[in-house]
């Protein structure tokens, strides 16, 4: 066998991203090579001549081969980074994104004295997770109607060693009680969009967790349709949304006598987050 130092194969990884018009092709490249060695990215360059087995170059070929498919590297990996802490994801749960982490600050922020937060769609439990880690005393419920998608929340809050109640349920359908806060990053992309989007997600993360009837608005309606039963006195939503969602949620929130409605943007100034009283 041909002998590969760390350099070599890097080399060699970046310039077959490069031509297959990968993102971001060094990275995805210094991601694989240090999960496979199980180091640090950054040490990838103080160990720049260290050869590497036979099997360790099969396994990054077998992730590279899949990464040059558009499979997600989050998926490649098996994990992902949410909010400082390591999140396992599968094909049964989206990955998530940074701009949910705008969702999780702002109740961090916001919300420091509340005792109970209703998680609706939970997928990966990384909502839930990170605001375990950040607040004191609160008891969290976790919903999803995916059971796949709970046992991977279970094993991410088990890893990061939180407690949190997981069940399975259709939005309120099995959720019992009331809460000082209800959240959710429900599906809320149109069929139109959905089909516009890059094939790295279409075809490999999960439509069900993406897409929602009624131009992506269906989740929204139906959790405030039924919210005030299960918010206490006080109590308030919070929703990550689509950049064009906000006039109608607003609308919808309205219609179900919420009288408080706030809309906060992105780091590019899009609409994107959702607090309602």
């Amino acid at each position: 066998m041909r002998i590969w130092t760390i350099r070599k194969i890097l080399d060699k990884l970046v310039l077959k991203f490069e031509k297959n018009k990968i993102t971001s092709p060094k990275l995805n490249a210094e991601l694989i090579i240090s999960h496979v060695l199980k180091i640090k990215k950054l040490e990838l360059y103080f160990q720049m001549e260290k050869e590497i087995s036979e099997s360790q170059f099969n396994i990054i070929s077998a992730m590279s081969s899949r990464r040059l498919k558009n499979e997600p590297l989050q998926y490649i990996l098996g994990e992902t980074e949410f909010y400082g802490f390591r999140i396992k994801v599968s094909k049964d749960v989206l990955i998530p994104r940074p701009e949910t982490e705008l969702l999780v600050e702002k109740i961090i922020h916001d919300e420091k004295n509340i005792n109970s937060i209703l998680d609706i769609g939970t997928g990966s439990g990384a909502i839930a997770i990170a605001l375990a880690k950040n607040l004191n005393n609160v008891i969290i419920e976790a919903t999803d109607i995916s059971n796949d998608a709970l046992l991977i929340a279970k094993q991410n809050a088990a890893f990061n060693c939180v407690d949190i109640n997981f069940r399975q349920s259709d939005i309120f359908s099995d959720v019992p009680g009331t809460y000082d806060l209800i959240i959710s990053n429900p599906p809320y992309i149109s069929q139109k969009d959905y089909d516009q989007l890059p094939i790295e997600i279409k075809d490999f993360e999960p439509k069900s967790a993406l897409q929602a009837d009624d131009n992506g608005l269906i989740f929204y309606n139906k959790i405030l349709q039924n919210a005030k039963e299960h918010l206490t006195e006080s109590g308030k939503i919070y929703f990550e949304i689509g950049y064009d969602q906000a006039i109608r949620i607003t609308e919808i929130a309205k219609e179900n006598g919420f009288k408080d409605i706030q809309v906060y943007q992105d780091l590019n100034n899009l609409d994107r987050i959702m607090s309602i009283i």
